[in-house]
């Protein structure tokens, strides 16, 4: 590899190490870790504009929607079906039974 083709950034850092360590490393060494750095640089990286869509992105989505999903069912079940009585349940739980047995008593009369 040419000096001028390496950044100077790894040069600085070759220049560190051999000062740091009295023996001196291995040309082949040498030449196989810039090439393997210099394949890793030649590689297109994505970019930070385009994210990755993998699995797990579409995972997180799916679980919010459920649990949007979900939040949304309880609160309308809780509104419209509740457990509680509300006030003036039992008049009217009274009156819904009246209008039934009439109309049963009207059914019973019209079948005699």
């Amino acid at each position: 590899m040419r000096p001028e083709s390496i950044s100077k950034e790894l040069l600085e850092l070759e220049n560190r190490l051999r000062n740091r360590s009295a023996d001196e490393p291995l040309t082949h060494l040498r030449n196989r870790v810039l090439g393997a750095v210099a394949t890793e640089l030649a590689v297109p990286r994505q970019s930070a504009l385009s994210p990755q869509w993998d699995g797990g992105w579409w995972a997180a989505v799916a679980a919010g929607v459920l649990i949007v999903l979900n939040l949304s069912m309880v609160c309308a079940s809780q509104n419209e079906f509740s457990v509680r009585p509300s006030r003036g349940a039992q008049q009217q739980i009274t009156t819904e039974l009246q209008a039934v047995r009439q109309l049963e008593a009207q059914q019973e009369g019209l079948f005699k």
